[in-house]
């Protein structure tokens, strides 16, 4: 089996082709996703009725679960009612072209602003394994040395803003969805950064991944929290190169280190109504380590809220060696699926579990991270943390600067958050298409001469249309006819593969007279005439 680990050297000098080998590497080993290609939508409004049709394929020729949705918010949220489907779309089907959907749709008042969406399922999962193994201390070392320098709202606003722009770009590199929600505070504005995963089955349960990407003045921060902020940044990297069941959510929070000022806006305001947020593995420093015995210390009364953590702590001789895994106990289902992530895939890396009681007032020290303001809001979190100053001496000094944190240990902890975030978000093998019904209405102004040859066969015809392409391979043709009035009468989207191919369009039924054919690819566009005989 390829190894991707590297020695220092190559460490610093190839950490970035590194990752992208290994990424290959590792999304290579997994079994190939379907692909889905939507080929044709029809809507029969006097019927209430859409008729998707779709290409679907597998290298492995495995049977798919197909699956069906439809958005009436621009593909924002997949929430129509779909109840009313048939064709080609449940357990069993098979891998084949001319594939179709018929949705009976109802109480839909524009259908024409909706999307639709094909999904198919092998049912080969994907090894979680191969994804927490793509983190590699190369990659982490890397972008340690991006994150940690000085950024605050006021006294580092270049720095604060160079990692926002950083949060943002791996986000939208990552496909995902990315929004900010400003914050502002203390005369400074510095948003948090969303970047959501949609689930491809029950896209309203949502896990969030995150850390606060602020720091203290005076400081690089590389512990505090630039280890939490390379671990979201990695895990979105990884992670949204697969599908899953639930929706994910990679936040980079503003204002933490000013009173959880970020979250707390989060909470009150960025949670939509139809989402429901079932877990968050907050990230508060997860970097400096030490095997040294006595280098753990522990907050006053730790001992009576938690004697068999500080048993275990001195049978180590509070050795500073573990991530620490804290949660209330609205949270214990989620530690123990923490704990199940690491125990499976992440072995090498010791945990110390802790579920302090009710929302956490009775241990203060244990509430210091965004974790809190999800606790106070009834929902399940988890501060995922190396003990802070309880270890680290470098705490909110100029002191904590990338030399101080141990590669290997944050990289074990990253492989874990990971571990847990995919277990919780449960992968598919899936591939999708989708399909916004808009664009079988009206056409664009000023838009260019068509990249490529088109004409249309026989004409006049009767039942079928060909059309011809030529020289346009590798581009998406969208295919509109209108009536001389204008109406929409069908449309598709066309695929060419080589230097001619010739695609059919139905015009049986149709009344004996002149239509317009529309074959847009991006703002570039040609009309061409089409009669119909009967």
């Amino acid at each position: 089996m390829l190894s991707c680990r590297l020695n220092p050297l190559t460490m610093r000098t190839l950490s970035t082709l590194a990752a992208f080998v290994c990424s290959i590497f590792y999304l290579a080993s997994q079994n190939l996703a379907p692909v889905v290609t939507i080929t044709q939508v029809l809507v029969d409004e006097g019927a209430s009725t859409v008729t998707v049709q779709y290409d679907l394929s597998d290298v492995e020729s495995d049977p798919c679960t197909v699956r069906f949705q439809a958005s009436l918010d621009g593909g924002s949220t997949y929430a129509a009612d779909v109840a009313q489907v048939s064709g080609n779309v449940g357990v069993g089907q098979l891998p084949g072209t001319g594939l179709s959907i018929t949705w009976t749709f109802d109480a839909v008042p524009n259908i024409f602003e909706s999307t639709v969406r094909v999904i198919a399922d092998d049912g080969n999962t994907p090894d979680i394994q191969l994804m927490v193994d793509a983190v590699t201390e190369a990659r982490m070392a890397e972008l340690l040395g991006q994150v940690a320098i000085p950024r605050h709202h006021t006294a580092a606003v270049a720095g604060i803003s160079a990692i926002r722009d950083t949060l943002i770009n791996t986000f939208t590199s990552g496909g995902l969805d990315v929004t900010t929600q400003d914050v502002t505070f203390l005369g400074g504005t510095v948003p948090n950064v969303i970047g959501r995963q949609v689930g491809l089955e029950n896209e309203t349960q949502t896990y969030i991944v995150d850390a606060h990407y602020d720091a203290v003045t005076n400081t690089a921060g590389a512990d505090d929290n630039a280890s939490g902020v390379i671990a979201t940044l990695e895990i979105a990297r990884i992670l949204s190169q697969y599908r899953f069941k639930n929706s994910l959510r990679y936040i980079g929070f503003s204002f933490e280190e000013l009173g959880l000022v970020g979250s707390g806006q989060y909470v009150q305001n960025g949670i939509p109504a139809w989402e429901t947020i079932a877990g968050v593995l907050n990230m508060e420093m997860i970097g400096y380590y030490s095997d040294v015995p006595n280098s753990q210390t522990l907050p006053n009364g730790f001992n009576l809220l938690f004697p068999a953590a500080v048993a275990d702590l001195a049978a180590d001789e509070y050795r500073g060696n573990f991530l620490t895994v804290v949660g209330n106990t609205g949270s214990d289902p989620l530690i123990a699926s923490f704990l199940e992530a690491t125990d499976t895939y992440v072995t090498d890396l010791r945990r110390v579990p802790l579920s302090v009681p009710g929302n956490g007032q009775i241990a203060p020290d244990l509430r210091r991270s965004d974790h809190a303001r999800f606790w106070d809001a009834g929902i399940p979190a988890l501060m995922l943390t190396d003990a802070s100053e309880f270890r680290n001496s470098n705490y909110h000094t100029p002191a904590d600067v990338p030399a101080t944190i141990d590669i290997p240990f944050l990289t074990r902890s990253t492989k874990a958050v990971l571990a847990a975030a995919a277990l919780l978000a449960e992968p598919l093998n899936a591939g999708e298409d989708s399909y916004a019904l808009s664009q079988l209405v009206g056409t664009p102004e000023h838009l260019h001469e068509l990249p490529c040859k088109a004409e249309v066969y026989p004409n006049p015809a009767r039942d079928v249309v060909n059309v011809r392409l030529g020289a346009c391979a590798g581009h998406r043709v969208t295919a509109r006819l209108f009536d001389i009035r204008g109406n929409r009468i069908t449309g598709r989207d066309l695929h060419p593969t080589g230097a001619q191919d010739v695609f059919e369009l139905p015009v049986k039924g149709l009344a004996q007279g002149t239509y317009l054919l529309v074959l847009q690819v991006g703002e570039s566009s040609t009309t061409l005439k089409v009669e119909v005989e009967r």
